[in-house]
């Protein structure tokens, strides 16, 4: 199966920002960065469940326990459709470097 649509606030709270803002944070994250989804209009960066709410802001959408993410398979990482922009090892990334990506790049 290419695609799963899996509910956020189990494994993680995910947050939705455009290709250009995810693209500044991930490098600002660099190593730091858990994995991330990308639809090539949008970027998914994941963080615990729970800390969504602590990444809201203008130009970030928070998906946690009312929100769905498709989730690519393994292994899908081009266009077309939603597809790993980032494979890491972990699929979060750590909430308060995630947050001060954000606002560096937002700011």
């Amino acid at each position: 199966m290419r695609l799963t649509l899996e509910r956020g606030g189990d494994r993680w709270d995910a947050v939705r920002v455009s290709v250009v803002i995810g693209e500044a944070v991930m490098v600002r994250l660099g190593a730091a960065c858990g994995s991330v989804v990308s639809d090539g209009m949008s970027m998914w960066f994941f963080a615990d469940p729970g800390d969504g709410w602590e990444l809201e802001m203008p130009g970030v959408i928070v998906i946690n326990r009312s929100g769905h993410v498709l989730m690519p398979a393994e292994g899908i990482v081009s266009l077309p459709g939603p597809h790993w922009a980032r494979v890491s090892h972990q699929l979060n990334t750590n909430t308060s470097r995630l947050l001060t990506a954000l606002k560096r790049v937002l700011s």
